[in-house]
């Protein structure tokens, strides 16, 4: 068994994976870790404490002790402070933070996404795989990968400045001229909830793996979210993350406009089971 620890710019997520690659267990939190972050900046105080208690919380429904790997990313990337940072965590948790580059989380993430489709037998070949996250995004194929500096937390509030933001990505994903094209990540995974009616506390990953979104659910899932209350968008999509998955549709939207007619195949398998199965497998 491996336990893989993926801190993102926006969520620490956990999963217990089995030698068959099979999740046996598994859990995330909001941190928010890059919230107020600036290339070369410090990590926030409360982004520090959020992560922490986070950790603690973890701590008391998965074994630190037992075979792990844990990665951080572009927040961890970005920060002046964050060696200081982990060697507090490792103090704490006995946990050993590695902050990867984008390549790397692409190619872990692409490892995790193939996986999960080979067991739902859906056929990977010709796809492109993009996971936005809070700071970062990463496109790749089976050849190519790619990390861009924008993301849901990033790009939050810049709405009118979406598609200079994701212009180069945009270049990028049609050169690669994909047959298939495959999301994961917090984004794309609520949209599917949505669609299929299962709020934020009875999310179930196996009823979302493998569901389909279409380019028109973007616009009528942007346009409910932001018609929902503070206490509805609470039980449908998590505490404080209305503006973000907000956020993140439009920049779904201005990625994938030229593949308007395309369906999408969404996957919540990302970060930290890539990293278990890689070291796994030898390979990190």
């Amino acid at each position: 068994m491996m336990l893989g620890i993926d801190l993102g710019s926006n969520t620490l997520r956990f999963a217990l994976l089995d030698e068959n690659f099979e999740i046996l267990k598994s859990s995330e939190s909001i941190v928010g870790s890059a919230r107020g972050l600036k290339a070369g900046g410090k990590l926030a105080e409360d982004a520090k404490e959020r992560i922490l208690n986070a950790l603690e919380k973890m701590s008391k429904i998965f074994d630190f002790s037992a075979p792990n790997v844990a990665v951080a990313t572009e927040a961890f990337r970005m920060a002046s402070n964050s060696d200081e940072f982990f060697k507090t965590v490792k103090s704490r948790f006995g946990l050993n933070f590695k902050i990867i580059d984008g390549i790397n989380e692409a190619k872990f993430v692409r490892l995790a996404i193939e996986n999960r489709l080979n067991k739902l037998e859906i056929s990977h070949k010709n796809a492109v795989f993009i996971d936005l996250g809070g700071a970062s995004t990463e496109i790749s194929n089976t050849q190519n990968f790619k990390s861009f500096e924008f993301g849901i937390i990033r790009s939050l509030n810049q709405n009118d400045k979406i598609d200079e933001i994701t212009a180069n990505a945009v270049q990028f994903l049609q050169n690669l001229n994909p047959d298939k094209i495959i999301l994961t990540s917090g984004v794309p995974t609520t949209m599917s909830a949505l669609k299929f009616h299962q709020t934020y506390e009875n999310y179930n990953p196996k009823l979302i793996n493998g569901t389909k979104l279409n380019f028109k659910d973007f616009e009528n899932f942007r346009q409910k979210i932001a018609e929902m209350d503070e206490k509805t968008a609470k039980i449908a999509l998590g505490e404080n993350r209305k503006d973000l998955i907000i956020c993140g549709i439009i920049l779904l939207e201005s990625l994938l406009r030229n593949f308007a007619n395309s369906e999408f195949i969404v996957i919540d398998d990302g970060l930290r089971e890539g990293v278990c199965i890689a070291k796994m497998k030898n390979l990190i």
